[in-house]
Parts: structure tokens; sequence; C-alpha cells
């Protein structure tokens, strides 16, 4: 008998050694495969120019995501998803009109809400906005409504896990198509550009997994160190989230977070169905080094302006000389996330704070958590 125990003592044991070799392996594999990487070059600089110009605007209890501005200079922004505000406000989506908030498009609304994110007001004064599955959602769903009447006037529900992680939006001039940017989970699934038609409610994946829509090994900085999940397992490495078309409705620009280059693609290639993904690939063309972004809009000019994750500001980016320049930039700013043109040419943006408060797999922070960081702002950088 005591053989036989200690045989199965040693067999236990051998077990015991083979599992934990095999979990270190995998911890091994994980942080190989997508904890590697490199910090990113600073491509800006200081301009006090832009600081002097710099304030902020809107001071809000809980962490703002995306912000549009209409051609009369209402602002409509809404409070972040990960931040899960609506645990503890009423209201999650808003209108600011000369000093004062409220709830858009009303109080009641706000029930039907499960977490916007991309925010955009196309040329018919639209307000549209997106509402990604990615979240513990069942659906992704995607809304429109008239400022002016505040009445819902688009909606639509993605079937199953369709366009689950789009979470930017833009709409072409005739109002006929919005495009979506789906930025895939980390290096799990592909980053995509959807195309959805308003007129049928049909829609396509026109580009798919592109280098440039995907997130490269770059090792993002915040004020808190290196951007890091699971127990410093996985870096932050996020897709496909900003697009913007040009004003002159030939481009689609397309800016990856954890990518390093800005790029465009043709429009009305965008727009034709009889192009493949595969094919569109062939189109889309590298302007030139960006930093590490999260939003992007266009001025009246044709400048592209994207936000700098990494060091709290905005950035500019010429598409003729194709080189990209310092606007402003902040030590008060944690994440510079969403950005508007407004019409007199100012740029709005908010600072989501993301990495001061989001949990290490991504779960929605406890309230005390996001009290401790209070307040929050929207900034605009006057023109």
């Amino acid at each position: 008998m005591r053989r036989q125990s200690s045989g199965g003592l040693r067999f236990i044991r051998r077990a015991a050694v083979v599992l934990l070799l095999a979990i270190a392996g995998t911890l091994a594999f994980v942080k190989f495969e997508y904890g590697r990487g490199t910090l990113f070059p600073d491509i800006g600089s200081e301009n006090q120019d832009g600081l002097d110009k710099l304030e902020k605007l809107i001071r809000l209890d809980y962490p703002p995501g995306n912000v549009a501005v209409a051609a009369n200079g209402h602002v409509y922004f809404n409070y972040h998803p990960i931040a899960r505000a609506g645990r503890f406000s009423e209201a999650t989506v808003f209108e600011w009109v000369g000093g004062k908030i409220t709830p858009f498009p009303s109080m009641e609304m706000q029930k039907e809400f499960q977490g916007s994110f991309g925010l955009a007001i196309d040329h018919q004064n639209r307000l549209w906005m997106i509402e990604p599955a990615s979240f513990d959602f069942q659906h992704t769903r995607l809304w429109a409504f008239d400022p002016n009447t505040r009445q819902k006037v688009h909606f639509f529900e993605f079937p199953g896990k369709e366009a689950q992680f789009a979470q930017d939006l833009r709409v072409t001039a005739d109002g006929k198509y919005v495009l979506l940017a789906d930025t895939g989970i980390m290096r799990f699934t592909a980053p995509k550009l959807i195309v959805y038609s308003v007129e049928d409610h049909s829609f396509r994946t026109a580009l798919a997994g592109h280098p440039c829509t995907s997130p490269e090994d770059w090792l993002m900085r915040t004020p808190f160190g290196v951007y890091r999940m699971a127990a410093g397992l996985v870096n932050v490495a996020v897709g496909l989230d900003g697009i913007d078309i040009s004003p002159d409705q030939n481009w689609v620009y397309l800016a990856a977070m954890t990518n390093s280059h800005l790029c465009r693609v043709p429009l009305s290639s965008v727009l034709d169905t009889m192009i493949a993904p595969s094919d569109l690939a062939n189109k889309v063309e590298v302007l030139g080094r960006k930093p590490l972004s999260d939003g992007i809009t266009s001025d009246k000019s044709g400048q592209v302006i994207l936000t700098d994750v990494e060091h709290g500001g905005l950035m500019t980016f010429d598409p003729e000389t194709r080189n990209a320049a310092t606007l402003v930039r902040s030590r008060d700013v944690i994440w510079a996330d969403g950005v508007a043109t407004g019409p007199d040419g100012s740029l709005y943006f908010t600072d989501s704070a993301l990495s001061a408060y989001i949990g290490q797999l991504a779960g929605p922070p406890d309230k005390t958590k996001l009290v401790e960081h209070r307040p929050y702002f929207i900034y605009r950088l006057r023109h």
C-alpha cells in the first residue's frame, strides 16, 4: 500500500509540474504574441501658441467619449461607454448650448440607449451615433436624430454580431451612406471598414485586415505608464478606430489607433459595390507618419486633425506636403479622444481619461474610481 501511495504521489507531482509548465508556456506565448512592442517615437513638439488658445470648455462629472458640432455651434457629446456612466447618471447623451447642458434628444430617450460611441453630424443636419455590440450588448445599433425637432429619423439594428466593434462613423455628403470603422478586438479579429446604405438598410465590408487598418507593435505610453492589460501580458493594440471623409468627398482617411501611418482610399471606390475588398486594398495609399491617435476630423481647408493620445493634444496632417505638426499638447489631458471641427474653425476634443480607470480586463470601473479623477473636460482650441 505504501508503494502504491508513493507512486500515486509521484504521478500527482509530475502532473502538477506538467500543468505548471503548460501554463507557463501559454503565458509566455501570450506575452510574446500580444505583449510585444517598442515605444512609439514622439513625432510632435511643444506648441505654446496652441496652449494659449486652449480652453476647458465643458466640465463634467463623468468621462466624455465623442463630440460633434453643428453648423449653429451647438455641441453634442456622450459619456464614454467604457466608463459605463449610465450606471450612475440618468443621461449619457447631451447637447451643450451657451453653457447649458441638456440630455439629448430627451431625458425619456436616455433609457433606450445602450452605450453610444461615435457621433457625427451630416450635411442634412442629422446627428448620427453608433452603439457597438462589443460592450456586452446583443446587436450594434445605428441612430440618427434631427437636432431641431429632437426626433428620431433613422434607426438600424445590425443582425447577429455584424459590425460588432463599430466605434466611429462618417456620412457621405449626399446622406446616402454611412461609413463605419470596426476596430476588431486587439489582434484577435480583423478591423473592417463597413458601408451602410441609408436608403435600403443594406451593408457590406468594403475593406478588411489591411495593414493600414491594423494595429502595429507599438507600446502606448500614458501618464500612468505603458498601457497594458491582463496583468501586463497584453499591450493595448487597436485597429481602425478613426475615419473621416475629406471635405471635397474624394477620400476616406483611415487612422488605426496603434498604427504609425495615416492612409487614404478613394471614396468612389469604397462606395463601388463591384469592387471586392481585396481589390480595394490595392487602392489604399499610405500618406505619412501620424501619432498614435484616437479621434480624427478635417477642417475646411482639407487639413486632417488627429488626436495625439500619448501627449494629450492634437496634431495636424497636411495631405499635400504629407507632414504632421503639433497644434497643441497639454499635461492636463490624459487621453485625447474624440475631436470635431466647429463652424468657425475651432477644434473641440474630449479627454476621456481612459487609462486612468479602465480595468485590466476592460471591465467597467466602479464609481469610486471615476469620482477619483473628476472633473472631466471637453476642450476647445480656438481658431
